[in-house]
């Protein structure tokens, strides 16, 4: 079985829309604090922007995400 873990980070746009970012194999175990910080800063330095063209403009949460695939069958 195959497992693979990842820490998703949450915003919304300046307009108001969910955007998410996806960061494959993080470090586990990270504090809220960590978390809020992560998010502030990305939020701050405008460097994400959607294809609408604004900004993500603040976090509004991270979550860690595992995923197990186990084969029934392969060809």
């Amino acid at each position: 079985m195959e497992e693979t873990l990842n820490l998703e980070l949450l915003f919304k746009d300046e307009g108001g829309a969910s955007k998410k970012i996806s960061i494959k194999n993080p470090k586990e175990g990270l504090s809220s604090q960590e978390v809020q910080s992560a998010l502030d800063t990305i939020a701050g330095a405008e460097i994400f922007v959607g294809v609408n063209g604004d900004s993500y403009a603040v976090g509004t949460a991270a979550r860690y995400v595992r995923r197990a695939i186990e084969e029934i069958y392969v060809a």
